[in-house]
């Protein structure tokens, strides 16, 4: 029981930190892109390339790792994943919708999707490994 509290925990701070994460006029493209060109130097069409591969591989970072701190506080149950990522989605939207009152900042719904299939990605990478964990017997060695 007292696990499932901190992974409810780790679930809120997630979710605050990508507020604060969004909040900032510091994560928007402008900003990103004047940070990679003052460290390559490179056309602006490849800075815009890599400054857009950055931003969508945070989206997919942070939306990743909650739906995965998601199905950990919601416990071994058969809706767990579906749950896990329905919320995370859910968040996402959310996350757009408040970024329409952030200053420098565009909601968009791409992002939404791209919320959602890095949360689903991550899902299934989880699934994935704990599955090879649990064929090889490393989760029953860790107690896990």
């Amino acid at each position: 029981m007292q696990k499932r509290w901190i992974c409810w925990i780790a679930v809120i701070l997630w979710c605050v930190m990508i507020f604060c994460i969004t909040s900032s006029p510091a994560a928007t493209s402008t900003s990103t892109s004047s940070v990679i060109r003052s460290e390559i130097q490179a056309k602006p069409a490849t800075i815009h390339k890599i400054d857009f591969g950055v931003r969508k591989a945070a989206h997919v970072t942070l939306f990743g790792v909650l739906a995965v701190l998601l199905y950990t506080a919601i416990g071994e149950r058969k809706v767990a994943a579906v749950t896990a990522w329905i919320g995370a989605t859910l968040y996402g939207a959310t996350d757009e919708i408040h970024q329409m009152f952030a200053p420098g900042r565009t909601p968009s719904v791409t992002d939404v999707g791209i919320d959602s299939a890095g949360a689903l990605a991550a899902l299934i990478l989880f699934y994935l490994l704990r599955l090879i964990a649990s064929r090889s017997g490393l989760l029953r060695r860790q107690g896990l």
